[in-house]
């Protein structure tokens, strides 16, 4: 009996140990609960803050990038832009094109100043003619030099009135550049694929010229030397040199891409120089044309301080090569006509300046008088004989000093003409008809060639608002500085 109570007892025994433990499971699992509950719910609440946050943010860049980007875009055509801005004033803001981009941006600029060619100190005299008892052109704008066809052939250069490089109310009579001896074919054609475009390269032209079709005309940018006569003739389309009008080509693709261009393209700056030796002159007249004339437009010359060979061409748009052979006629020297004209030898650009002819240069046959009674052909000879449309341009200075300029139209071909030699103008004399260019412009117009805008762009509609804006300095054949450019948003310092 007993042993039978020892062992109920022990059973009992184990059992409790065996039950002991039940229960517990739950109570940790309680704990947990309540752990995780501490822990977790702030966590899921930084989570969801920072989703927000991050998601303002994005929007607040793409929104950025947007006014940024609808900037970039207007930049990405800087001669557009500076056509468009030019209307613009410090007060007065011009709209620009939708930059088409799925966030909407207004886009506006103003024009916060503008700079032109020649300062005050390089405003040169506008006109000079240097023929005794020659008088001032009709449709002159600027001054006449007061020296201009005084009895003293010597006058209108000596005491200072004459200056070889361009400075305040002083006749400019500027060195010859260097030029280079090529003598390049009468013009090279452009691929089909690069349009209908007929291009010529800077060098050496000892024959003539002719343009007498539309075939659309680029001549390069650089330094021309012609002995003989160039014609711009019927429907002619020339645009000369790299610059502010735009050619059917520029001067990278023409180097690159005209069938057969020569090796050797002598490009160089922007705009281009004609220079004019021996019997070399320039004539522009609309024979030949039947709906429209010629178009003639030269873009200004420009050449960096560095290239010293080119920098004396710098503004200058037509030259001829002054004075006379001498001695064995292996030199040049002044042309003296008594009581006529007289006109110190050209110079070629150096140190020190050099005699023309050792730098393949013959002086200018075409004087204004040869003899009483005769009177030799005019180095620029501009004529009209029909009432269509023509244009002839030449922003940069144009130095015949012993040579005649002659602009004629017949009766009723005057309308719808337009002439512009505006960058200043020397030379012997000037012949007119009575009838001339509807237009008709002789002297110096110191143009604007550079402006400073300021470019805003700004998100158009929803939040946050964006805006965008940058000040930028564009020169009117379309190189363009960024000033400054400042992105930020409503509550936002700039970025």
């Amino acid at each position: 009996m007993i042993r039978r109570l020892e062992a109920y007892r022990a059973r009992r025994l184990a059992q409790r140990k065996e039950h002991r433990d039940e229960g517990m499971a739950m109570v940790f699992c309680m704990v947990f609960i309540i752990l995780g509950m501490l822990i977790v719910t702030p966590l899921l609440d930084y989570a969801t803050t920072v989703l927000h946050s991050n998601r303002i943010q994005n929007d607040k860049t793409a929104r950025a990038e947007a006014v940024r980007g609808a900037l970039r875009m207007a930049l990405a055509d800087p001669k557009a832009l500076y056509s468009t801005c030019g209307a613009s004033g410090l007060h007065v803001s011009v709209p620009l094109a939708s930059s088409g981009l799925s966030i909407p941006v207004q886009m506006g600029c103003t024009t916060l100043s503008a700079a032109n060619a020649l300062s005050a100190a390089q405003l040169r005299t506008a006109v000079t003619t240097t023929q005794v008892g020659s008088t001032a052109p009709v449709g002159i704008t600027g001054s006449f030099a007061a020296a201009s066809g005084n009895a003293d052939t010597t006058q209108w250069y000596s005491n200072g009135n004459a200056t070889t490089d361009s400075q305040g109310n002083k006749t400019w009579l500027p060195y010859l550049p260097s030029h280079a001896l090529e003598h390049p074919g009468n013009g090279y054609m452009m691929p089909a694929w690069a349009g209908n475009c007929r291009v010529f390269f800077p060098g050496t032209y000892n024959a003539t010229v002719t343009i007498n079709d539309n075939v659309p005309t680029y001549f390069a940018s650089g330094i021309y030397y012609f002995e003989n006569t160039v014609t711009f003739s019927a429907a002619a389309n020339v645009v000369i040199g790299g610059g502010a009008s735009p050619g059917c080509t520029d001067d990278q693709d023409a180097a690159y891409n005209a069938i057969n261009a020569p090796l050797n393209h002598n490009i160089t700056g922007l705009g281009a120089t004609f220079i004019f030796g021996a019997a070399g002159r320039l004539v522009i007249n609309d024979t030949g044309a039947t709906t429209v004339g010629p178009s003639v437009v030269f873009n200004n010359r420009l050449v960096a301080a560095t290239d010293a060979s080119s920098l004396a061409s710098k503004n200058v748009s037509i030259e001829t090569v002054d004075g006379v052979l001498s001695g064995s006629g292996t030199t040049t020297s002044e042309l003296n006509l008594s009581n006529q004209v007289r006109v110190p030898a050209s110079l070629v650009d150096g140190a020190p300046p050099s005699d023309p002819y050792a730098d393949g240069y013959l002086p200018s046959t075409l004087v204004p008088v040869l003899s009483p009674g005769t009177q030799s052909a005019a180095v620029v000879d501009i004529s009209f004989t029909k009432a269509l449309p023509s244009t002839v341009i030449i922003p940069g200075y144009l130095a015949v000093p012993q040579g005649r300029i002659s602009i004629a139209a017949t009766t009723g071909s005057g309308a719808k003409k337009d002439v512009e030699l505006v960058g200043g103008v020397l030379a012997a004399l000037f012949t007119q008809t009575p009838e001339q260019p509807a237009t008709l412009l002789i002297g110096l117009v110191n143009p604007v060639v550079q402006k400073t805008f300021k470019l805003v762009a700004v998100t158009a509609s929803g939040t946050p608002e964006v805006d965008s804006v940058a000040v930028v300095q564009i020169n009117d054949y379309g190189e363009y500085a960024v000033n400054s450019w400042v992105t930020n948003s409503a509550g936002s310092t700039p970025s």
